[in-house]
């Protein structure tokens, strides 16, 4: 069988947020808002400087996104940093070559996209369900 990079980076997503369920609903709702504006601080900022704004703001939360983050990029063989977070920082901005920026940013908003929705999916609290559940009910989307 024959493993893609982005089944890797989402199974690794997945196993990493899914870690995240058991968590008190104000963390899980930390983490989640987080994780949802990722992808745009990515295209917004670049990777670097967001990477920088998880590492400065020394947050629970964002520490944790960022560990995420490495933990995909990891899995599916696109850094080599090890497991702490500032080795990843370095990486990204120790890149002298263009080309291996666009291509951490491509696989970061991958990995990012794949955190965005499994963070939305499993870590929405009980009263995100009540009202998506009412929505479907009623025929609409959610």
């Amino acid at each position: 069988m024959i493993t893609t990079r982005t089944h890797l980076m989402a199974r690794e997503a997945y196993r990493r947020v899914a870690a995240r369920v058991g968590l008190p609903d104000k963390e899980k709702e930390q983490y989640r808002s987080l994780a949802q504006a990722l992808p745009g601080m990515i295209l917004q900022n670049g990777l670097a400087q967001a990477t920088g704004f998880l590492i400065a703001k020394c947050q629970t939360e964002h520490k944790a996104l960022l560990g995420d983050l490495n933990a995909v990029l990891q899995a599916a063989d696109v850094v080599s940093a090890g497991n702490d977070v500032g080795q990843l920082h370095e990486e990204i901005i120790g890149s002298d070559d263009p080309q291996r920026w666009m291509q951490l940013t491509r696989h970061a908003l991958e990995a990012s996209g794949w955190i965005k929705r499994y963070a939305q999916g499993l870590l929405k609290d009980r009263g995100d369900r009540h009202t998506e559940d009412q929505t479907h009910a009623a025929g609409g989307s959610a």
